[in-house]
């Protein structure tokens, strides 16, 4: 355990000084699942509500989300992708301090009721022209 969370550390660590040099973006990619008897616009509603809300976080007034939903592959163990966009890793940081107590943590509460989402990975985006 503890080499894993040594390993997972170092990982994150070398993320905050290896994203700003590469990343043009910084996702967070949550892989969701769909709650019983809930459909894709409860998920689409749910979403637009919590992303109101995360807007008024510190960090979260450029925050850009959208949904996933894939039409053909295996490419996810879920139903859809979450995805959520910031420009870099201090406006993520800023964005999920506190997050419980802020107004998107509040909000998440409500959207849960739709949706599980039980893994996700952090990632530097890198436009390419």
């Amino acid at each position: 355990m503890k080499k894993g969370t040594i390993a997972s550390l170092t990982a994150s660590v070398m993320f905050l000084f290896i994203a700003p040099a590469y990343g043009d973006s910084i996702l967070q990619i949550w892989d969701c699942e769909l709650n019983d008897n809930k459909t894709p616009a409860d998920v689409i509603a749910a979403s637009s509500v919590w992303l109101k809300a995360a807007k008024n976080n510190e960090g979260g007034e450029d925050i850009e989300v959208s949904l996933e939903f894939q039409i053909v592959g295996d490419a996810e163990d879920g139903d859809f992708f979450f995805v959520l966009s910031v420009a870099d890793t201090k406006t993520w940081g800023v964005f999920n301090h506190d997050y419980l107590d802020s107004p998107a943590g509040q909000a998440e509460e409500a959207w849960a009721d739709v949706a599980t989402c039980s893994k996700s990975a952090l990632s530097a985006s890198v436009d390419i022209e």
